[in-house]
């Protein structure tokens, strides 16, 4: 079977926190907004939500990281660095390109490359 990522939910204890450091740090824009849930959906595929949910023990975002591709990875590094984001990898070249990491406040691993 075929299938097509639709969107990505990142899980958190502190929704106010999260929610804040994926528009204040990251820059993303809110497309959609309930009450304890968010999204950030993109015209060009997947999207990405923001659930708060309650009970849940950390690590919430251990053993994965979602990628994302940016325009200009190391203007956007330099940005993000600025804005106080806590660098998990530095800059480094892969095989698809110069990538970096960051840790969201609930420990999710979010990437990012050029295109």
């Amino acid at each position: 079977m075929k299938t097509i990522l639709s969107f990505v939910t990142l899980h958190t204890a502190d929704y106010a926190k999260a929610r804040a450091f994926l528009t204040d740090v990251l820059g993303f824009e809110a497309t959609e907004e309930r009450v304890g849930a968010n999204a950030f959906v993109s015209a060009s595929g997947a999207g990405l939500a923001l659930r708060e949910v309650q009970g849940l023990k950390p690590p919430l975002g251990g053993g994965i990281t979602v990628y994302f591709i940016v325009p200009d990875v190391q203007k956007y590094h330099d940005e993000l660095v600025g804005r106080g984001a806590d660098i998990a990898e530095p800059l480094h070249p892969m095989p698809f390109g110069q990538t970096f990491s960051v840790n969201t406040p609930d420990g999710h691993l979010l990437g990012f490359y050029e295109a």
